[in-house]
């Protein structure tokens, strides 16, 4: 079969697993805090330079926290505080929920710990990032205007600009025996296994990409009862489910795809520069 733009997705696919490859002459992708920064390496070879990328937590306004993995952020219009080397991932960070595009939960290998733990931490950053005011669908300039409900205008689209994308991703998965998988139907079956773990609300995540074969994305059947795959955790009413998908060796381009769809589609919120300033005043 022939993808678009020459084989695209496919070409995203080898890069990816090639550069992880290089990378691990580099790191020992046993220790978590490793691949998570060769993931870190892999996003800003391919991300263009307006997204930020950094390990570390979001943040609210009253210094509540949640995370702990890869987020990606606006770094245009929020600079972090560095310390260190530029393209230096082994520091975390800290982002306020209205600078962030993504997050994303990176494990090694994907085992039932490695999954449980996962889906409660992006729960808990979902959660937090959700009580940032909502981007209105047709606001221009973030600073004026505010959220309406205007309902699902695209019915496999928010109702907002500014959702907050989440994915788990892996290098290789176990089985339902919680070991080392040793093909992808193996993983197919882990994946349809646990992912009954979700909660059953917008706190559970988009997509998760587990080995370069894997994949498990939200979706929803619309009034015809047709499978419609959407970016984000769908908000139009309709049943919400997940699909389970074998694309061999297309796994990490279509990670990739789905990232880049997807911040297309946000338009962060403002930053509220002006009240962190005068709050510096007054106290």
């Amino acid at each position: 079969m022939n993808y678009f733009y020459d084989d695209y997705i496919v070409e995203l696919s080898k890069k990816f697993s090639a550069r992880l490859e290089d990378i691990k002459a580099d790191y020992n992708f046993e220790l978590g805090d490793e691949f998570e920064i060769a993931i870190c390496e892999i996003l800003r070879k391919f991300l263009p330079t307006k997204y930020g990328i950094c390990r570390g937590f979001v943040v609210d306004s009253n210094g509540e926290k949640a995370g702990d993995d890869i987020i990606i952020y606006d770094q245009l219009d929020f600079p972090t505080i560095r310390t260190n080397k530029k393209d230096d991932y082994s520091r975390k960070e800290n982002i306020p929920i209205e600078a962030v595009y993504a997050y994303i939960e990176a494990k090694h290998t994907l085992n039932l710990e490695s999954f449980e733990k996962s889906v409660s931490q992006i729960g808990k950053v979902k959660r937090l990032c959700q009580t940032r005011k909502k981007t209105d669908l047709y606001q221009t300039d973030n600073s004026v205007g505010d959220y309406i409900d205007r309902g699902n205008i695209l019915e496999h689209q928010p109702k907002y600009r500014n959702p907050l994308l989440t994915i788990i991703l892996s290098r290789y998965s176990s089985n339902i025996e919680n070991k080392k998988a040793e093909n992808e139907a193996e993983v197919q079956d882990f994946l349809k296994h646990f992912h009954r773990l979700f909660p059953s609300d917008d706190s559970s995540p988009e997509l998760i990409i587990s080995g370069k074969d894997n994949i498990l994305a939200v979706g929803y059947l619309n009034k015809t009862g047709e499978s419609v795959g959407t970016l984000f955790y769908p908000d139009n009413g309709f049943q919400i489910g997940y699909e389970s998908l074998i694309k061999k060796d297309l796994a990490f381009g279509i990670f990739l795809c789905h990232l880049m769809a997807s911040l297309n589609w946000i338009r962060l919120g403002n930053m509220p520069w002006v009240d962190i300033l005068n709050q510096g005043r007054k106290n």
